[in-house]
């Protein structure tokens, strides 16, 4: 009976704090994701991730997405973006997915949205080439950087993902306020780093066989 109680009181101390925090923590044991990176489409798990987070879908932007495979499955995945909710709120999520492929959302409020890119954009173009394609072994980051920025073949593979193939790249440069999606791909010890092309019609300069995006 004791245990019950302190069971129960830890309970009703976790959900005070989350309420006080300002935190919506929403657990999806229920919904599952096949783990086999070959059955992965990312866009679908961003239509289930829309159907269940309190989301207009529209205002959504994407902040961070982390996801590692090993032997060709998906052993976790995390999911950062901002948006506004259903009432008009802006709120920061986060999704985590387990290697068992149960998805748990967390939300909170946030003052300020910054202007990215839509997760589906990205999920698309990763869709179109496919994670199976990437290889059985390999860890995926796509974050945002913005400034003066340089990026070069030399420390790795530089690369346009555009309609589900790679186009090999020599340098791009950006001076720029405006966030630019980079995708980080390393795979064993070597990493390459992936722009879309709505991200290279930001650059002031790409050297290569992308040319004619010069500025």
């Amino acid at each position: 009976m004791l245990i019950r109680r302190s069971v129960a009181l830890l309970f009703i101390i976790i959900l005070f704090l989350a309420i006080l925090t300002g935190w919506h923590i929403k657990s999806e044991n229920g919904i599952k994701i096949q783990t086999k990176i070959n059955n992965i489409k990312l866009s679908s798990l961003w239509a289930k991730i829309t159907d269940y987070a309190n989301l207009q879908n529209s205002t959504a932007n994407l902040e961070w997405l982390h996801l590692r495979v090993s032997d060709g499955k998906l052993q976790s995945l995390h999911l950062e973006f901002t948006g506004e909710d259903r009432q008009g709120r802006s709120r920061i999520y986060y999704v985590d997915i387990n290697s068992l492929g149960l998805i748990n959302i967390y939300s909170r409020s946030i003052r300020v949205v910054q202007h990215t890119t839509h997760p589906d954009y990205i999920f698309a173009e990763l869709d179109k080439l496919g994670l199976e394609k990437i290889g059985h072994n390999f860890i995926l980051d796509a974050d945002f950087e913005w400034g003066d920025l340089i990026f070069n073949s030399t420390c790795g593979g530089l690369y346009l993902l555009d309609g589900g193939k790679l186009v090999p790249i020599k340098q791009v440069t950006f001076h720029t306020n405006t966030p630019v999606c980079r995708i980080l791909v390393c795979r064993n010890s070597s990493c390459e780093v992936w722009f879309t092309q709505e991200d290279l019609l930001k650059a002031d300069d790409v050297d290569g066989t992308l040319s004619f995006y010069s500025r």
